[in-house]
């Protein structure tokens, strides 16, 4: 998925956003979001992909800053926020109807992905985010493909391509579900700190190596850049039967390479912006489960 002029106002807030994480003396929040813009006005241009161009802005925000992980409180606090709502998703999720319960579990990982500080502003309300996705529907419902294919004795392994930090919490619960249907899922996180994307630190409080292998991409890509990634997350993304991908990066990174996969590809997110929506076909704020 290619950028639109549009994705520049989301960039540039994002920029502004980690500075403010970063440092509350305001010269030297000037210092890095000039400097920064410096470098977005090299990347950003209408065959730029909205993920890959993010990873270019902030490894470069982090190298002038000194500062490795701009989001780390941000994302402690995704996670706490997430850990305070895991009761109520296992509750809402708790049906006999299996497509149901699937389709709610789903829904439960969307509600997940809106606790997310680089689609939305650090200031918005997340925990009414939560609770209105959780009460929500999907726009777009390709759980009876889903089921179809958990069902299918062929597909073996899943790659399950996790997002943010705090969401990763509620990944937990999908992926007790696919594993009712015996299947080996590899996880995998962020190698290193970007944005407020999920590493294996995150991936440890979510528990998630206690039902899952966990692997990293090896580097600190928003979303999948192929290329950049490392060994065992090609050997991996190689032998997997079918894949899962959480939130707008990976949907907007992974849509480059999909004339490349010969798999199946489930896109699971909310739409949080008008790109998106438009590259999709559904609204701003609609939720999500694409089968491509």
């Amino acid at each position: 998925m290619k950028i639109k002029p549009e994705c520049a106002i989301c960039i540039i807030r994002q920029v502004v956003d980690a500075a403010n994480e970063i440092t509350d003396d305001e010269r030297e929040q000037f210092r890095l979001i000039k400097s920064t813009m410096e470098v977005i006005k090299d990347v950003y241009g209408e065959s730029a992909v909205p993920a890959w161009m993010g990873t270019v802005v902030h490894r470069y925000l982090k190298k002038i800053s000194n500062n490795n992980d701009p989001y780390k409180n941000l994302k402690e606090k995704a996670n706490k926020i997430a850990l305070q709502y895991l009761d109520k998703v296992r509750e809402m999720s708790n049906t006999d109807d299996e497509l149901e319960r699937l389709r709610k579990k789903v829904l439960a990982t969307i509600a997940g992905n809106v606790i997310d500080f680089g689609a939305y502003s650090t200031g918005i309300n997340i925990e009414k985010l939560i609770e209105d996705t959780l009460n929500g529907e999907l726009k777009i419902d390709n759980s009876r493909k889903l089921l179809n294919d958990l069902k299918d004795k062929n597909i073996k392994k899943i790659l399950y391509i996790c997002d943010n930090a705090g969401e990763i919490i509620f990944d937990r619960v999908l992926m007790e579900e696919i594993k009712k249907y015996d299947k080996d899922i590899v996880a995998v996180v962020k190698g290193k700190p970007i944005l407020n994307d999920a590493t294996l630190e995150d991936a440890k409080i979510a528990k998630i190596d206690e039902i899952a292998k966990v692997i990293t991409t090896g580097s600190d890509i928003i979303g999948i850049i192929l290329e950049e990634c490392s060994e065992e997350f090609l050997k991996e993304f190689e032998s997997a039967d079918l894949i899962i991908a959480k939130g707008m990066g990976n949907y907007e990174s992974l849509t480059e390479y999909e004339d490349k996969i010969d798999k199946p590809i489930y896109y699971i997110l909310k739409a949080k912006c008008k790109p998106v929506a438009e590259n999709i076909g559904v609204d701003v704020g609609d939720n999500v489960l694409l089968k491509r």
